[in-house]
């Protein structure tokens, strides 16, 4: 679980509330540009086409050819954005346990043939938890992984590509990260003496609550309502404190509706909702 930025990017400014944004700014990554139309990848398996990765059914997987020798693997793509993009995200691979190095390129717009440059320099990432990487925003034409030779095959469930939303104000005490909300199903094995036989895992996920407080009445209707609406059905990246704890990245949905309440008489607003997330 990690959030990689794009080097050179500086992450400040002002959000429409008129709150200061800085690295520590929760995200949320819902807004997705991909699809099964406008993806390619050099390689395929057979019953594991790249088309699975516009999913965010993480069952649903893509899956690469190892070739002898090894070559380079292409994830692309075709985005044609009409407005800025600054994130791409991917869950439920194996990068890190097939020692994958991932780079992130984006196409030179109008280039025939085609001109790719580098975004974000080849990294091994630190799991094979959800990855979000943060980038310069722009209206990208198109956009591709490129993943190092290995002789292991490459595997991604879930790709997303957009616009993140950079939450008014950043989470502070009560908080459990997602990677340290794990919720468990076990069978505990115990024989007629009581002795203790082991215990099998049946099922695990993450989960966490986010809460918000202070938010402007403005800021609340004009970004965080669209995001609620599409949570419905949408599952979403989030990252919760990215610059200090870039490694709690998680991949979730929501198990409750928000209700967003007045909280102060001088109209700031609260929300909080419940996740739940892949381990």
């Amino acid at each position: 679980m990690s959030v990689v930025i794009a080097g050179g990017l500086v992450i400040t400014g002002t959000n429409s509330g008129g709150g200061v944004i800085n690295a520590n700014n929760p995200l949320i990554g819902y807004r997705n540009l991909v699809t099964a139309l406008n993806l390619s990848s050099t390689t395929a398996r057979a019953g594991y086409p790249v088309s699975n990765l516009a999913t965010p059914s993480t069952n649903l997987r893509w899956v690469g050819v190892v070739s002898t020798p090894a070559q380079t693997e292409v994830v692309t793509v075709n985005l044609q954005a009409a407005d800025d993009v600054d994130y791409i995200a991917i869950a439920r691979h194996n990068l890190y346990s097939a020692q994958i190095p991932v780079s992130v390129e984006y196409r030179v717009p109008g280039s025939t043939p085609a001109v790719w440059v580098e975004l974000v320099a080849p990294v091994l990432l630190p799991d094979d938890g959800p990855a979000l990487f943060r980038l310069p925003p722009a209206p990208y034409e198109a956009l591709r992984l490129r993943l190092q030779p290995s002789l292991t095959a490459p595997t991604i469930a879930v790709l997303y590509a957009g616009a993140s939303l950079v939450l008014q104000r950043r989470i502070y005490v009560g908080h459990t990260p997602m990677p340290m909300g794990r919720q468990s199903k076990v069978v505990n094995g115990r024989s007629e003496a009581g002795d203790f036989l082991g215990r099998i895992v049946l099922a695990e996920a993450t989960q966490t609550q986010i809460s918000l407080q202070n938010l402007t009445p403005a800021w609340l209707r004009t970004h965080l309502k669209p995001f609620i609406d599409a949570a419905r059905e949408t599952p979403f990246f989030f990252a919760w404190r990215p610059a200090d704890y870039p490694r709690e990245v998680g991949f979730a949905w929501l198990t409750d509706d928000p209700k967003p309440v007045n909280q102060l008489a001088n109209g700031m607003m609260s929300a909080s909702f419940d996740l739940m997330g892949i381990t």
